[in-house]
């Protein structure tokens, strides 16, 4: 294997997880789930703040108070960077150029929210701050 392939495969293995977490049906947002206003969303992200989602070995996001969020995985060290914002719609994201994700984001209790994507799976919507 060539040095000039490893970033390939960090494309490849980012895609991958992205479509094993992809489902057909939407999932219900979990019980006690309290929906976040734009100011309570900025709120969170006012610190850098790091939100790791459920699924094992899945994905890492650190958002940066200036708008900014680096997008990895733990099973692998693929990383992309992108941005964030907060509006009407909840939380959106995106991966460098690609189209703007967004979808209501909820407390589900002390550090761990939910991102309500539709296309996504609770496990992958799921996540929880760390350290």
């Amino acid at each position: 294997m060539s040095p000039s392939s490893i970033p390939s495969l960090g494309a490849l293995a980012t895609a991958a997880l992205l479509t094993a977490c992809a489902t057909s049906a939407p999932t219900p947002v979990p019980a006690g789930a309290t929906r976040m206003s734009t100011p309570d969303i900025q709120a969170l992200f006012a610190q850098p703040t790091q939100l790791d989602n459920d699924v094992r070995g899945g994905l890492t996001y650190r958002f940066a108070p200036n708008g900014g969020v680096e997008f990895g995985m733990r099973l692998f060290a693929a990383r992309k960077s992108g941005q964030w914002r907060a509006d009407d719609e909840g939380l959106c994201v995106r991966v460098e150029s690609d189209p703007w994700i967004c979808g209501p984001l909820y407390r589900l209790g002390a550090n761990r929210y939910y991102f309500d994507v539709p296309q996504y799976g609770q496990d992958y919507n799921s996540l929880t701050v760390r350290p």
